[in-house]
């Protein structure tokens, strides 16, 4: 290999080690992370239930919250959590139904209540009307 390609690529490879960063996948910062990262890469990242169209949402207002899909949910007068994106018990409007793993639900059907599925971390995995 000749003097000027030796030179272009060992440029080429200190401007594509400068690209690596900090190795982080997702930008750190208000935007949603992984709770892989957020944890510390104890926790895993939310499994979202079923693909959730807003416009099956729009009956229940649950199409504005679709962007909270992965975030922490925040019980009425819990402590906010230190990292990540969370949504708060008090910004949903009656009537709401929250779905933890393992509750049992009752068999009635409200068209206009919002069911707002978490996973065992306390993550939004899922919205439904019913």
């Amino acid at each position: 290999m000749n003097t000027p390609m030796r030179a272009i690529l060992a440029v080429a490879v200190l401007l594509l080690a400068g690209c690596a960063g900090s190795g982080a996948v997702a930008p750190s910062g208000p935007s949603l992370m992984s709770g892989a990262a957020v944890m510390g890469g104890g926790i895993p990242d939310p499994v979202i239930r079923q693909p959730v169209l807003p416009e099956y949402l729009v009956g229940c207002r649950g199409h504005v919250l679709v962007p909270a899909l992965g975030m922490t949910f925040v019980a009425r007068n819990a402590a906010l959590p230190t990292t990540g994106q969370f949504l708060r018990e008090e910004s949903l409007t009656a009537p709401y139904r929250v779905i933890r793993p393992g509750d049992r639900l009752s068999q009635d059907r409200n068209p206009q209540r919002l069911n707002v599925e978490l996973d065992a971390y306390g993550r939004i995995i899922g919205f439904a009307c019913g």
